[in-house]
């Protein structure tokens, strides 16, 4: 976040050792809901795992974006960015 110039776009930033779970777990979305006093619908997960971090916050109901680095394959209706830059455009 740092490097990328987008740190002060964030109030707080949650993983799992704080949360006490991993990612899929709802319990971690849901501690970074609290962590960051925000609510469900105005929430929104970026992160570059598909399985842990997309399709976590999908079946919790939040809002993502998928860092795909990588050129994954993925389905077209999920917002996706390839260079952390292009995050700015979402927030």
């Amino acid at each position: 976040l740092q490097n990328s110039g987008i740190e002060h776009y964030f109030k707080t930033v949650t993983n799992s050792e704080m949360a006490g779970v991993k990612k899929p777990n709802p319990i971690i979305f849901n501690f970074a809901l609290k962590q960051a006093q925000a609510n469900l619908k105005d929430a929104l997960m970026i992160g570059d795992s598909w399985e842990a971090d997309i399709e976590g916050a999908m079946n919790m109901g939040m809002d993502a974006l998928f860092f795909n680095e990588f050129n994954v394959e993925v389905d077209d209706k999920v917002l996706q960015v390839k260079h952390l830059n292009e995050i700015k455009r979402f927030l």
